[in-house]
């Protein structure tokens, strides 16, 4: 239920109603989707909130301001605030707010107290039910879904959107991803009940005109929205997606706007844990559902480079699944460890499934730190193989600070 943390706005004043809100969902590229609105806004000249989750290293990434982390200071001063509404809220029989919640209700309080023009709130889990949902947007974005979190979404396609689609409110503009897996029809169903525009965003209506090391172009022919000589700085196909659905997004709500704005809003997008390169040929990526995983796949399947890849996952998350589609891929080693977390895979386990899928060496370390260490002697002073850190969210902050402190 809302209730609880709606009687705790309303004890703030209601800090989310001063707030232009962007509001995006979905199972896999929110984060991307967030930064890609986020950097075409600023680009057009906006002042942005960006609150996304989780974060990879400090909680301070969660906050941004024309896209630089919240001070300690501005985030201890919001939990203050937070705080005192907890102690108030208690004493008139309110329960505790959750974490999640509490991280909330700090940035709608820290946020409103700011000169902003747009707030890009990303949800941290389904939609319906959701704390974000509590906010007024502007315009709804809901990108690719697909299987996770299964045991509170929900365990088909059409319920995990179903969930999803519950950031819809009534009149207000909603751009979604439009794939072929039942997802797209229970949100125009959704829409249509709330008298809502959909703007559906088809794999078909983008074009990859080139891609070359670390970029990709291509362009966007869509019924409702075309432009070309877009570019993004990555390595990864799925960013064009992505940044396809931010283009529309920002068409949808300004009409108006240059494609220029666009252009460069898109090529100066930067997102950590996406396939980044933290060193050279050394890339890291929060994949961990089946449908990141397919999409790791799709951009790695026609590289003419050897790879190596160093896995760690969640034991809750379908890893058997995320290891077949990663068999097929001609990986040279494959390093597997355990992430720094008490929802760590058994590592034996993860091995087993990759002896039956993968047809490479296969080592096994107790720490992320042993196999990352173990991976960069491998790969020599040459550097020539490409090192792939993937599986989890968790694994990408460990390796991001461990390279902090090597490179």
């Amino acid at each position: 239920s809302l209730s609880n943390l709606s009687d705790y706005l309303e004890l703030a004043n209601h800090p989310e109603r001063n707030l232009r809100v962007i509001h995006i969902a979905g199972t896999n590229g929110k984060g991307s989707v967030s930064a890609y609105i986020d950097s075409i806004l600023r680009q057009a000249g906006y002042t942005t909130a960006l609150f996304t989750s989780p974060h990879l290293v400090k909680i301070n990434e969660r906050f941004r301001i024309n896209f630089k982390e919240c001070s300690d200071e501005e985030l201890i001063l919001a939990w203050c605030q937070v705080k005192s509404f907890m102690e108030k809220g208690e004493k008139q029989g309110l329960q505790p707010l959750t974490f999640f919640e509490i991280l909330f209700l700090m940035g709608m309080i820290l946020f409103s107290q700011k000169e902003i023009d747009y707030c890009i709130l990303e949800t941290g889990l389904g939609g319906r039910l959701d704390a974000t949902v509590l906010s007024d947007p502007v315009l709804s974005i809901i990108t690719s879904i697909s299987y996770d979190h299964m045991e509170i979404l929900g365990d088909t396609i059409e319920k995990i959107a179903a969930e999803k689609a519950g950031i819809i409110k009534n009149g207000i503009p909603v751009v979604a991803v439009d794939e072929e897996n039942g997802a797209f029809p229970v949100i125009e169903r959704t829409a249509k009940e709330k008298k809502s525009p959909v703007y559906g965003l088809k794999s078909q209506d983008l074009t990859i005109l080139k891609k070359y090391e670390n970029k990709i172009d291509f362009s966007i022919n869509s019924r409702y929205y075309k432009i070309s000589n877009l570019k993004v700085k990555s390595y990864a196909s799925y960013q064009v997606q992505n940044a396809a659905l931010a283009a529309l997004a920002a068409h949808v709500l300004l009409p108006d706007l240059a494609e220029n704005v666009i252009r460069n809003g898109i090529l100066e997008m930067f997102w950590a844990g996406r396939m980044e390169e933290i060193a050279e040929n050394v890339y890291v990526d929060g994949a961990h559902n089946p449908g990141a995983v397919r999409q790791i796949y799709n951009s790695l399947a026609d590289s003419d480079k050897e790879w190596l890849l160093l896995f760690a996952v969640c034991s809750d998350k379908d890893y058997t699944e995320m290891i077949r589609i990663l068999g097929k891929i001609p990986w040279k080693r494959i390093y597997i460890t355990k992430i720094d977390s008490a929802r760590g895979a058994d590592t034996a386990a993860v091995r087993q499934c990759f002896e039956e899928a993968a047809g490479c060496p296969i080592c096994e370390f107790e720490s992320a730190g042993e196999a990352f260490k173990a991976a960069l002697r491998d790969r020599g002073d040459e550097k020539e193989e490409n090192l792939l850190c993937l599986g989890s969210l968790y694994l990408v902050g460990e390796i991001k600070e461990l390279a902090a402190t090597m490179f």
